[in-house]
């Protein structure tokens, strides 16, 4: 009866994304028509397809799959169902150290953004851990309250950077979240950092499902507690990192799309991977459609609508 069950979710969400994936193709300033991507007139419409549109909704797609298996990983390793890496400051984190990079004079070329994010987003997550540690081991409490503040701190260091530097609108995807400019090869980037998270998540399902349970019991069916936190933390800061290296500071989805996924399928980690990938990616699409779509010409940034 579960397998059936989540068969049907995993299939209707799956045709949600087709859905979602085809409408934010055709919206835009002006809708056009996705039977535009295979016809042989190579007219501007067209162009804009191929190289604006086509990218930017495989990013959203990436971004909104990465970001949901984070917080999946995060709420279940830290065994609080409000864990996200945007509300503990791991977002936050690489977004000051992509603009830290900007400000000392690197070039926020493709490879360098993603080692600046990831870099920023591991040293935020060590922060909060450090916080969030007592001689009994991780205090959930503790967790969040000190992500939490110490993610407004950060929030607050990045826009105070931004207006001393007078970069504010350089830095404007960065702050507020969005995907104009997208192109392929941060599609591929992303692409790899996905196709990592999923393998290391699918090879250590088992160790991060039985993170429910305390150490101890956790320890007597086999897990080992200390490596499977080190491995889960890899597994945040790379889909947080790629994320907002591409997206900017995007919010909610690692908070929100689990839950939603647990309402519908309460059951194990391993087993809700999949429905959560699918659902992160399609909210991710509506999203970007609506910011590109209710108040054209302007886009609206995505942390407005997530």
């Amino acid at each position: 009866m579960k397998v059936s069950k989540l068969w049907w979710l995993n299939t209707l969400l799956l045709l949600l994304l087709l859905f979602l994936f085809v409408l934010n193709m055709a919206g835009g300033v002006n809708w056009y028509s996705p039977r535009l991507l295979w016809q042989s007139d190579h007219t501007l419409a067209q162009q804009i397809m191929w190289t604006i549109r086509l990218p930017r909704a495989l990013a959203a797609m990436i971004v909104g799959a990465l970001l949901a298996l984070s917080g999946q990983l995060m709420q279940t390793l830290s065994q609080n169902p409000i864990a996200d890496p945007s509300i503990l400051g791991v977002n936050a984190g690489a977004m000051l150290a992509l603009m830290l990079g900007s400000v000392a004079g690197f070039s926020l070329s493709i490879a360098n953004t993603i080692w600046l994010s990831v870099v920023g987003a591991t040293l935020a997550f060590l922060v909060v851990l450090v916080l969030a540690m007592t001689r009994q081991g991780l205090d959930p409490l503790r967790f969040i309250l000190g992500g939490t503040v110490f993610s407004g701190f950060i929030s607050g260091l990045a826009y105070a950077l931004s207006v001393l530097t007078n970069t504010t609108m350089q830095f404007r995807n960065l702050l507020v979240g969005g995907f104009s400019n997208t192109n392929f090869k941060q599609v591929s980037f992303l692409a790899v950092g996905l196709l990592i998270v999923l393998l290391i998540s699918l090879f250590n399902r088992k160790g991060f499902t039985l993170m429910v349970f305390d150490d101890a019991t956790a320890r007597s069916l086999g897990a080992q507690p200390g490596v499977t936190r080190l491995i889960g933390a890899i597994v945040i800061v790379i889909s947080a990192g790629f994320s907002v290296a591409v997206a900017g500071n995007v919010g909610f989805i690692g908070l929100g799309i689990p839950a939603i996924i647990h309402y519908l399928h309460p059951d194990s980690l391993e087993r809700n991977i999949m429905p959560n990938l699918l659902l992160g990616a399609s909210f991710m699409l509506l999203i970007d459609l609506l910011a590109k779509t209710l108040a054209a010409p302007t886009e609206l940034p995505l942390a407005a609508l997530s």
